[in-house]
Order: C-alpha cells, then structure tokens, then sequence
C-alpha cells in the first residue's frame, strides 16, 4: 500500500532538519547496551502501538549487503527483536547491487511477506521497488535512504554529520592549532541527497570553528561508500595534495574512513591527517582501540539495536496503524576517551 507520495519525499527531507531533536531512541549506558546482540533474551523495551503481531506475520528484509559490518549489526538485531516479538523474518542480501535488490524484492514478495524492510543505497531504482511492493500491497520500511512508498527509518544526517565536522574541528585545534590546510570529503552520490547532509553538515560545523577552511579548501570525491573505493579516491588526493600537511577527512561511512587510512599510512602521511567516520562499527571501532593518531573518531548509528524499533513498526504497520513520516535514531561521538562506556569489550 502506497505510504507516500514524490512530494512527500521532499517534505521528508526538510523534515530531518527539524526533528532532529526526537530521536527514535537515545544511547544506553554500557550496562544496557552490548556492541553484539545477546539473543533473545535481551529484548527491546520499546512494543508495538498496536499490541501483538498478526498470526503468521512474515516480514521480509533485504540487506545492504552482508560484507559490511553495519549491515551485519543490523542483521543480528532484527532476528533477536523478531525473536523476541515472535515474527517470522526473511533475510535476504541486496549485494550492494540495484538490480539484485529488484530481484530480492520479487522473492520476497512471492514467499509471502506481509511488510518489507528495504536496506540499499541506490535512490535511482527505489521507485522501481516501491512499484513492486504498492502492486502487492505491501507496506515499506526503509532503512537509511528514502523510497518515495516507505516509512525512512534511520540516520538523522545533518546532525550526525555536524557531530563529525565538530570533533574534527576540535581535534585539528589540539593538535594543529586550528591551521588546516583542506578537508577531503569522501561522498556517496549514488545514494542521493539525505544521506549528503552528513556530508554537509560535516563541513558546515567544521568551517563554522574553524574560519581559515574556506571553501577553496573543501575537496569532495566520489568514495564509493566502500574501503577499496575510497582507498583509490584518497591516493589520487594525497597527489594533489602534495604539498599539504594539515588535512581534515570527512567520509560517508566507517568503511570509506578506513580506507582513506589505507591511503594515508601507505602514504606514510599518518602525522598530517585526521579521519571522522560515520557509523561507529568495528572497522572504526578496531583503529580507535588501536590508538591509530590519524583516525580520531567515528558518529555512533547503534546499528546492533535498529531492531527493537523496526520489527515495533513492522508490526504496527501490518495491524493497519497509520506510520510516522520517518523514525530517527540519535547519535554521539565516539572517540578513545569514552568507547569502553558504549562498547565495553571493544578494546579487551
């Protein structure tokens, strides 16, 4: 069933500027929160509006990919919440691959799902999918980045973005005393214009503490989204900038931050450059623990808790209740100083 229309999609944008301070859920303290789901006795404390799940309720989700450690971590927290909520749940793999998605959406559809939980990052084949699931009438979830027929459950980008920019800042402070001499801004394009926010919001916060990072200085290329991706797109910078020595890295996600890292020690530039990730998962996680001087940090998404909000929802949507626009999580910096109180065992 249609849940929205193009031009609510564009409202949906300008929405995430102002609702940023309703997030879905907000960060527990280590003794409520693990970095890995712990079965189904862990439960989520949040219920569906509408009480229990319809007899023989199939939910069909279809991942980003099962190679990203994010993807991963939500993987895991939807199968304990279904678990918990006693729901059927369908994982499939999208494989980082439009087409693939168009396929899994087909499969889906004939097993017999009741809501579908999309998870991809091509915003150019979403109405393709939203075709698809409306011809069933099936309601939509998805997850990071809107489809003009689901409820947007995901990233708050311009706050998350601005967190990063904000530490970045901070950091270059300490350390450089402020002198930059260019941020590199690893992008998604493909993935459209919400999830650039945190792109934008990156070099919003950064420019606005730092008054020398004028925009001559801000250099955006196309990461991919991935570690190979970005690791190809910031050796071809570091040529560029040859002669530069103070550096600021923005990137979409962990995966693209690492990669920059890649570049960067392979470079032996690890002393000239700080690196803020998005995501906060174990790719980032590892290199903090590890006390690497250029990567300073990483956005938290949570991502291993997705599922006590979206099976809730999911639920709710097959018992007919009227959704939200969008569902935002909340986010917060995590750096060396305080990753044991959100990710106790990361650094054992």
């Amino acid at each position: 069933m249609a849940r929205a229309t193009l031009v609510r999609l564009a409202a949906l944008v300008a929405a995430s500027l102002i609702l940023s301070s309703t997030p879905a859920f907000a960060p527990a303290p280590a003794s409520a929160r693990q970095a890995t789901p712990a079965g189904a006795a862990d439960c989520p404390a949040a219920t569906p509006t509408s009480g229990a799940a319809p007899d023989g309720l199939v939910v069909g989700y279809a991942g980003l990919s099962g190679e990203f450690p994010f993807v991963q971590d939500v993987n895991a927290g939807l199968e304990r919440a279904a678990e918990c909520f006693g729901v059927e749940l369908i994982i499939a793999d999208n494989e980082y691959d439009p087409q693939k998605a168009l396929e899994v959406a087909d499969n889906l559809i004939t097993r017999g799902i009741g809501v579908a939980i999309e998870f991809q990052t091509d915003v150019g084949v979403a109405p393709a999918l939203c075709a698809k699931f409306e011809e069933a009438e099936i309601p939509v979830i998805a997850i990071d980045i809107p489809h003009p027929c689901a409820v947007f459950f995901g990233a708050d980008n311009l706050t998350a973005g601005r967190i990063g920019g904000e530490n970045l800042a901070r950091v270059a402070q300490e350390r450089w005393g402020g002198d930059v001499d260019a941020l590199v801004a690893l992008e998604l394009p493909q993935s459209g214009e919400l999830p650039q926010q945190r792109i934008d919001g990156a070099i919003e916060a950064a420019q606005a503490a730092l008054p020398s990072l004028t925009d001559d200085k801000i250099v955006r290329v196309d990461g991919k989204g991935s570690l190979e991706g970005s690791l190809t797109a910031m050796q071809d910078v570091l040529t560029r900038l040859g002669d530069a020595d103070h550096i600021l890295v923005t990137a979409i996600n962990d995966p693209s931050a690492v990669g920059a890292l890649r570049a960067v020690e392979q470079a032996g530039r690890t002393d000239q450059v700080l690196i803020a990730g998005q995501n906060a998962t174990i790719e980032a996680r590892d290199e903090i623990c590890a006390g690497t001087d250029a990567f300073v940090g990483s956005v938290a998404y949570f991502p291993d808790r997705y599922g006590d909000q979206l099976i809730p929802l999911a639920i709710d949507l097959a018992n007919g209740v009227e959704p939200p626009d969008a569902v935002y999580v909340d986010h917060l910096w995590i750096d060396a100083a305080n990753i044991d109180q959100y990710y106790p065992d990361a650094c054992a």
